[in-house]
């Protein structure tokens, strides 16, 4: 009888293991990393996701450049993303629709949740609202935490290329977002006004 019921429990312990593989192998959930910065130049510099054991997360300046991820979860769009400034460094993150995915993906956000970082200098945020995410007095934050407590408004349409597995942020049609001239703010205007080209690959 002893032996029967370590038969089974065996049995049922492996299903389960198969069963799981088999579900997260048909995640289709991606994570993409802006892993190469190019400057005017031409000069590049490549650079590592932080990662703590299975998350990855953003340090306020360790390292001390701007970073982004956009996460596609079977078709809906999360961009994720840390500007650096000489006042003050922001993360934050914004759900995106898309208009077009084929050759290149169209993104359009109006509503980004500010996760560490003041917004005191953004024209249509909440000017005393300083982002307290659950991690933020560590000057860390991790890209699943969905901290929604501080948002600002700002319409950007974003779009990327589709070059050898590459996407690659279109920076001409982004400066031209009327509300990206007009503030001269954005989550890409840092890099993009500098002329910089940013290259984004899947990490996971």
């Amino acid at each position: 009888m002893m032996n029967r019921l370590f038969l089974l429990f065996v049995i049922s312990l492996m299903y389960a293991c198969t069963t799981e593989a088999v579900q997260h192998k048909s995640s289709n959930t991606k994570l993409y990393f802006s892993y190469r910065i190019c400057e005017k130049s031409g000069k590049c510099k490549n650079f590592t996701p932080t990662k703590k054991v299975d998350d990855y997360l953003f340090k306020r300046l360790d390292p001390a450049y701007d970073e982004f991820y956009i996460k596609d979860n079977n078709g809906n769009f999360t961009l994720y993303y840390k500007n650096v400034y000489s006042e003050d460094v922001q993360v934050g993150w914004a759900k995106a629709k898309v208009d077009k995915n084929n050759n290149e993906l169209n993104l359009n956000i109006d509503k980004i949740n500010l996760a560490l970082g003041g917004v005191d200098f953004i024209k249509n945020g909440y000017a005393t609202k300083q982002a307290e995410s659950k991690n933020f007095k560590s000057g860390f934050y991790y890209l699943d935490d969905n901290y929604e407590g501080a948002p600002y408004y700002q319409k950007q349409k974003i779009v990327f290329k589709k070059i050898a597995g590459d996407l690659v942020l279109e920076c001409n049609s982004y400066l031209n977002n009327l509300s990206v001239k007009d503030n001269f703010y954005g989550i890409f205007y840092g890099v993009c006004s500098d002329g910089k080209k940013v290259y984004f690959k899947e990490v996971n």
